[in-house]
């Protein structure tokens, strides 16, 4: 019995070595900012208040989410999805996507749930409804309010070592239609799991899902 003991000592000890080791290797931990603008960029797929983790090796690549330092404040972050890269032409027309003369538009909605979030504006809450979108071999949410929006052209091209980035959010957002394509070297962090969300452990949906 007394072996028993040790030898699970040692596993526990082991595996925390491990899980150090890859923390300090491979992943971050964060907490997303509670800030309005943010939050309403982010959603339905995150939200201000949850807790992430980051992975920090590899090169993101379309359709990753990432979080890159802010251009507009260093001391910031801003998390957006990879939606072009070096040599894309991107064309976003109101909520219609297209990268290289391909759409990526919602091929369904999302399951039942509601998404809401306040307006980085008027601090209003808004009522997202949810699209389910096909993506660099992957899937992921994308919001968009119940009001209609207008029917603008945004185009860019991205230059060498560039990325462009598009919020989930297609409506409420903080992306590179506001502030241009990033360093792609500024983009290494990928988010990939969400330990609990916002409203704690309590909240099923949120706590310990994978970030598509």
């Amino acid at each position: 019995m007394q072996k028993f003991g040790k030898a699970l000592g040692f596993t526990v000890l082991g595996l925390v070595v491990v899980f150090g080791l890859l923390r300090v290797l491979l992943f971050k931990t964060w907490t997303v900012p509670t800030t309005l603008r943010l939050s309403a960029s982010v959603a339905p797929t995150l939200d201000g208040g949850d807790f992430v983790v980051l992975l920090t090796r590899g090169t993101p690549g379309f359709g990753d989410l990432v979080r890159c330092k802010d251009p507009e404040d260093p001391t910031q972050y801003v998390v957006g999805r990879i939606v072009g890269v070096e040599g894309d032409k991107i064309e976003i027309t109101g909520r219609n996507v297209e990268i290289n003369g391909k759409r990526y538009n919602p091929v369904q909605a999302c399951r039942s749930r509601d998404y809401k979030t306040l307006h980085p504006n008027t601090e209003a809450e808004v009522e997202l409804e949810c699209g389910v979108v096909e993506m660099g071999g992957g899937w992921h949410y994308r919001g968009q309010t119940k009001s209609r929006t207008s029917p603008l052209t945004f185009k860019a091209e991205v230059g060498e070592g560039m990325v462009f980035l598009l919020s989930d959010n297609i409506d409420l957002y903080d992306d590179s239609r506001e502030f241009g394509t990033l360093e792609r070297s500024s983009c290494k962090e990928r988010v990939v799991f969400r330990f609990v969300g916002k409203n704690g452990w309590g909240d099923e949906d949120a706590r310990m899902t994978v970030i598509r």
